[in-house]
Protein backbone atom coordinates (compact mmCIF):
# COMPACT_ATOMS: atom_id res chain seq x y z
CA UNK A 1 0.00 0.00 0.00
CA UNK A 2 1.26 3.48 -0.84
CA UNK A 3 2.77 5.37 2.08
CA UNK A 4 1.45 8.74 0.91
CA UNK A 5 -0.17 11.07 3.46
CA UNK A 6 -3.53 10.18 1.97
CA UNK A 7 -3.07 6.45 2.56
CA UNK A 8 -5.74 4.77 4.60
CA UNK A 9 -2.98 3.55 6.94
CA UNK A 10 -2.11 7.14 7.91
CA UNK A 11 -5.43 8.16 9.42
CA UNK A 12 -6.03 7.83 13.14
CA UNK A 13 -9.19 5.94 14.10
CA UNK A 14 -10.63 6.36 17.58
CA UNK A 15 -13.35 4.20 19.08
CA UNK A 16 -15.14 6.86 21.09
CA UNK A 17 -16.67 4.31 23.49
CA UNK A 18 -13.17 3.47 24.79
CA UNK A 19 -11.18 6.50 23.57
CA UNK A 20 -8.64 4.04 22.13
CA UNK A 21 -7.01 3.93 18.73
CA UNK A 22 -8.29 1.06 16.60
CA UNK A 23 -8.01 -0.19 13.01
CA UNK A 24 -10.49 -0.33 10.15
CA UNK A 25 -11.16 -3.93 11.14
CA UNK A 26 -13.03 -2.81 14.26
CA UNK A 27 -15.39 -0.67 12.20
CA UNK A 28 -16.04 -3.49 9.75
CA UNK A 29 -16.70 -5.94 12.58
CA UNK A 30 -19.05 -3.48 14.30
CA UNK A 31 -21.09 -3.32 11.08
CA UNK A 32 -22.16 -6.93 11.69
CA UNK A 33 -24.64 -5.49 14.18
CA UNK A 34 -25.71 -2.51 12.06
CA UNK A 35 -27.58 -1.92 8.81
CA UNK A 36 -26.31 1.51 7.87
CA UNK A 37 -22.92 3.19 8.04
CA UNK A 38 -22.86 6.98 7.90
CA UNK A 39 -19.56 8.53 6.85
CA UNK A 40 -19.77 12.13 8.07
CA UNK A 41 -17.20 14.10 6.11
CA UNK A 42 -15.84 17.57 5.58
CA UNK A 43 -16.43 18.16 1.90
CA UNK A 44 -13.04 19.80 1.29
CA UNK A 45 -10.92 17.25 3.21
CA UNK A 46 -8.82 15.74 0.41
CA UNK A 47 -7.16 13.18 2.69
CA UNK A 48 -10.58 12.20 3.98
CA UNK A 49 -11.77 11.58 0.42
CA UNK A 50 -8.82 9.28 -0.28
CA UNK A 51 -9.44 7.32 2.91
CA UNK A 52 -13.14 7.19 2.04
CA UNK A 53 -12.48 5.47 -1.28
CA UNK A 54 -10.02 3.00 0.20
CA UNK A 55 -12.39 2.13 3.03
CA UNK A 56 -15.29 1.71 0.62
CA UNK A 57 -13.22 -0.91 -1.23
CA UNK A 58 -12.62 -2.76 2.04
CA UNK A 59 -16.30 -2.47 2.93
CA UNK A 60 -17.33 -4.01 -0.40
CA UNK A 61 -15.13 -7.02 0.33
CA UNK A 62 -17.00 -7.63 3.59
CA UNK A 63 -20.63 -6.85 2.84
CA UNK A 64 -23.21 -6.65 0.05
CA UNK A 65 -23.44 -2.87 -0.15
CA UNK A 66 -25.38 0.05 -1.58
CA UNK A 67 -23.64 3.42 -1.89
CA UNK A 68 -25.73 6.46 -0.92
CA UNK A 69 -24.55 10.02 -1.57
CA UNK A 70 -25.71 13.40 -0.32
CA UNK A 71 -23.98 14.88 -3.37
CA UNK A 72 -26.52 13.40 -5.79
CA UNK A 73 -30.16 14.47 -5.94
CA UNK A 74 -33.18 12.21 -6.28
CA UNK A 75 -34.24 13.49 -9.68
CA UNK A 76 -30.85 12.35 -11.01
CA UNK A 77 -31.48 8.70 -10.10
CA UNK A 78 -32.55 7.54 -13.57
CA UNK A 79 -29.39 8.99 -15.11
CA UNK A 80 -27.15 7.31 -12.52
CA UNK A 81 -28.98 4.02 -13.10
CA UNK A 82 -28.34 4.30 -16.84
CA UNK A 83 -24.67 4.96 -16.16
CA UNK A 84 -24.45 2.02 -13.74
CA UNK A 85 -25.94 -0.31 -16.37
CA UNK A 86 -23.51 0.94 -19.02
CA UNK A 87 -26.31 2.44 -21.11
CA UNK A 88 -24.65 5.87 -21.10
CA UNK A 89 -21.00 6.84 -20.76
CA UNK A 90 -19.32 8.65 -17.90
CA UNK A 91 -19.09 11.77 -20.05
CA UNK A 92 -22.80 11.61 -20.86
CA UNK A 93 -23.68 11.08 -17.22
CA UNK A 94 -21.62 14.06 -16.06
CA UNK A 95 -23.02 16.34 -18.75
CA UNK A 96 -26.58 15.35 -17.81
CA UNK A 97 -26.51 16.23 -14.11
CA UNK A 98 -25.59 19.38 -12.19
CA UNK A 99 -22.81 18.41 -9.80
CA UNK A 100 -20.55 19.90 -7.16
CA UNK A 101 -17.31 21.50 -8.37
CA UNK A 102 -15.24 18.77 -6.65
CA UNK A 103 -17.49 15.94 -7.81
CA UNK A 104 -15.16 14.58 -10.49
CA UNK A 105 -12.12 14.54 -8.19
CA UNK A 106 -13.69 13.45 -4.90
CA UNK A 107 -16.96 11.61 -5.58
CA UNK A 108 -16.76 10.26 -9.11
CA UNK A 109 -14.12 7.69 -7.99
CA UNK A 110 -16.68 6.34 -5.49
CA UNK A 111 -19.37 6.17 -8.16
CA UNK A 112 -17.00 4.40 -10.56
CA UNK A 113 -16.01 1.89 -7.87
CA UNK A 114 -19.68 1.18 -7.18
CA UNK A 115 -20.35 0.68 -10.89
CA UNK A 116 -17.39 -1.68 -11.28
CA UNK A 117 -18.54 -3.67 -8.25
CA UNK A 118 -22.22 -3.81 -9.37
CA UNK A 119 -23.24 -1.85 -6.30
CA UNK A 120 -26.49 0.20 -6.32
CA UNK A 121 -25.91 3.95 -6.24
CA UNK A 122 -28.51 5.96 -4.32
CA UNK A 123 -29.07 9.63 -5.16
CA UNK A 124 -30.08 10.55 -1.64
CA UNK A 125 -30.86 14.25 -1.50
CA UNK A 126 -34.07 16.09 -2.36
CA UNK A 127 -33.49 18.46 -5.30
CA UNK A 128 -31.94 21.69 -4.09
CA UNK A 129 -34.49 23.93 -5.85
CA UNK A 130 -37.29 22.60 -3.65
CA UNK A 131 -35.28 22.83 -0.44
CA UNK A 132 -34.37 26.41 -1.30
CA UNK A 133 -38.07 27.18 -1.77
CA UNK A 134 -38.82 25.91 1.75
CA UNK A 135 -35.90 27.95 3.11
CA UNK A 136 -37.46 31.07 1.60
CA UNK A 137 -41.16 30.44 2.21
CA UNK A 138 -41.51 27.74 4.86
CA UNK A 139 -44.03 24.91 4.56
CA UNK A 140 -46.32 27.01 2.38
CA UNK A 141 -43.90 26.13 -0.44
CA UNK A 142 -45.30 22.59 -0.42
CA UNK A 143 -48.63 23.95 -1.69
CA UNK A 144 -46.83 25.34 -4.73
CA UNK A 145 -44.92 22.20 -5.75
CA UNK A 146 -46.08 20.19 -8.75
CA UNK A 147 -47.29 16.60 -8.49
CA UNK A 148 -44.03 15.53 -10.12
CA UNK A 149 -42.00 17.33 -7.45
CA UNK A 150 -43.63 15.32 -4.67
CA UNK A 151 -41.95 12.15 -5.98
CA UNK A 152 -38.63 13.50 -4.75
CA UNK A 153 -39.66 15.03 -1.44
CA UNK A 154 -40.38 13.84 2.08
CA UNK A 155 -43.96 14.47 3.20
CA UNK A 156 -44.24 17.82 4.97
CA UNK A 157 -45.49 16.26 8.21
CA UNK A 158 -42.31 14.15 8.55
CA UNK A 159 -40.02 17.17 8.81
CA UNK A 160 -40.88 17.77 12.44
CA UNK A 161 -41.72 14.36 13.85
CA UNK A 162 -38.17 12.98 14.05
CA UNK A 163 -36.40 16.10 15.29
CA UNK A 164 -34.15 16.09 18.35
CA UNK A 165 -34.01 18.95 20.85
CA UNK A 166 -30.20 19.19 20.82
CA UNK A 167 -30.05 19.32 17.01
CA UNK A 168 -32.82 21.92 16.94
CA UNK A 169 -30.88 24.07 19.41
CA UNK A 170 -27.75 23.81 17.25
CA UNK A 171 -29.69 24.80 14.13
CA UNK A 172 -31.37 27.73 15.87
CA UNK A 173 -28.03 29.07 17.07
CA UNK A 174 -26.50 28.76 13.60
CA UNK A 175 -29.38 30.20 11.61
CA UNK A 176 -30.06 33.00 14.07
CA UNK A 177 -26.47 34.14 13.59
CA UNK A 178 -26.87 33.99 9.81
CA UNK A 179 -30.19 35.84 10.03
CA UNK A 180 -28.56 38.77 11.83
CA UNK A 181 -25.58 38.95 9.46
CA UNK A 182 -25.91 41.90 7.05
CA UNK A 183 -24.12 39.87 4.36
CA UNK A 184 -26.88 37.25 4.32
CA UNK A 185 -30.18 37.46 2.48
CA UNK A 186 -32.87 37.75 5.17
CA UNK A 187 -34.73 34.48 5.60
CA UNK A 188 -36.68 33.30 8.60
CA UNK A 189 -34.55 31.08 10.88
CA UNK A 190 -37.57 28.79 11.30
CA UNK A 191 -37.88 28.35 7.53
CA UNK A 192 -34.16 27.63 7.28
CA UNK A 193 -34.53 24.99 9.98
CA UNK A 194 -37.37 23.39 8.02
CA UNK A 195 -35.14 23.33 4.95
CA UNK A 196 -32.41 21.57 6.95
CA UNK A 197 -34.99 19.06 8.16
CA UNK A 198 -35.99 18.54 4.53
CA UNK A 199 -32.40 17.63 3.60
CA UNK A 200 -32.13 15.30 6.60
CA UNK A 201 -35.49 13.58 6.20
CA UNK A 202 -35.05 13.25 2.45
CA UNK A 203 -31.69 11.54 2.86
CA UNK A 204 -32.95 9.35 5.71
CA UNK A 205 -35.88 8.14 3.60
CA UNK A 206 -33.59 7.38 0.64
CA UNK A 207 -31.27 5.34 2.83
CA UNK A 208 -34.11 3.56 4.62
CA UNK A 209 -35.84 2.68 1.35
CA UNK A 210 -32.65 1.16 -0.07
CA UNK A 211 -31.99 -0.78 3.13
CA UNK A 212 -35.43 -2.40 3.03
CA UNK A 213 -35.53 -2.83 -0.74
CA UNK A 214 -32.16 -4.51 -1.26
CA UNK A 215 -31.32 -5.86 2.19
CA UNK A 216 -27.77 -4.58 1.67
CA UNK A 217 -25.65 -2.61 4.09
CA UNK A 218 -25.96 1.04 3.10
CA UNK A 219 -22.75 3.09 3.01
CA UNK A 220 -24.11 6.64 3.21
CA UNK A 221 -21.91 9.73 2.82
CA UNK A 222 -22.96 13.17 4.00
CA UNK A 223 -21.43 16.28 5.48
CA UNK A 224 -20.76 15.58 9.13
CA UNK A 225 -23.09 18.34 10.30
CA UNK A 226 -25.92 16.05 9.16
CA UNK A 227 -24.84 13.23 11.50
CA UNK A 228 -22.49 14.49 14.25
CA UNK A 229 -23.69 14.26 17.85
CA UNK A 230 -26.41 11.81 16.84
CA UNK A 231 -28.42 14.49 15.06
CA UNK A 232 -29.87 14.96 11.61
CA UNK A 233 -29.84 11.92 9.36
CA UNK A 234 -28.43 9.62 12.05
CA UNK A 235 -31.17 10.50 14.54
CA UNK A 236 -33.93 10.14 11.97
CA UNK A 237 -32.76 6.72 10.80
CA UNK A 238 -32.59 5.47 14.37
CA UNK A 239 -36.07 6.83 15.07
CA UNK A 240 -37.23 4.98 11.96
CA UNK A 241 -35.97 1.74 13.53
CA UNK A 242 -32.61 1.27 11.83
CA UNK A 243 -29.33 0.23 13.42
CA UNK A 244 -26.80 2.87 12.47
CA UNK A 245 -23.04 3.23 12.91
CA UNK A 246 -21.76 6.80 12.60
CA UNK A 247 -18.26 7.98 11.65
CA UNK A 248 -17.05 11.57 11.91
CA UNK A 249 -14.06 12.32 9.70
CA UNK A 250 -12.03 15.53 9.86
CA UNK A 251 -8.45 16.87 10.04
CA UNK A 252 -6.59 16.47 13.32
CA UNK A 253 -6.86 19.47 15.62
CA UNK A 254 -10.27 20.50 14.25
CA UNK A 255 -12.16 19.33 17.36
CA UNK A 256 -11.15 18.99 21.00
CA UNK A 257 -10.45 15.39 22.04
CA UNK A 258 -12.86 15.51 24.95
CA UNK A 259 -15.71 16.10 22.48
CA UNK A 260 -15.06 12.97 20.44
CA UNK A 261 -17.42 10.73 22.40
CA UNK A 262 -20.35 13.02 21.61
CA UNK A 263 -19.57 13.25 17.91
CA UNK A 264 -19.87 9.69 16.63
CA UNK A 265 -19.19 6.00 17.26
CA UNK A 266 -15.79 6.37 15.61
CA UNK A 267 -13.76 9.51 14.93
CA UNK A 268 -11.30 9.39 12.04
CA UNK A 269 -8.54 11.99 12.03
CA UNK A 270 -6.86 12.88 8.76
CA UNK A 271 -3.66 14.86 8.27
CA UNK A 272 -3.97 18.58 8.81
CA UNK A 273 -2.98 20.60 5.74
Amino acid sequence: MSETPTSISDVQIIDTSTNKNVSWKEILEKMDQNEILIWGEEHDDSDGHMAQLEFLKKFLDFYPTALSLEMLEKDQQAILDEYSRGFISEKQMLSSIPHWKNFTTDYLPLVKQAKESYVPIVCANPPRRYVNAVARKGLIAYSEFSEDAYRYLPSAYTLGIYQSDSYLAKLRAMFQEEHTSPAKQPMSPESMILAQYMWDQGMAESVSRESYKSGRKVFHINGRFHSDEGGGVAHRLKQMGHKVLVLSVFPEGKEENQKFQKLADFVILTKRR
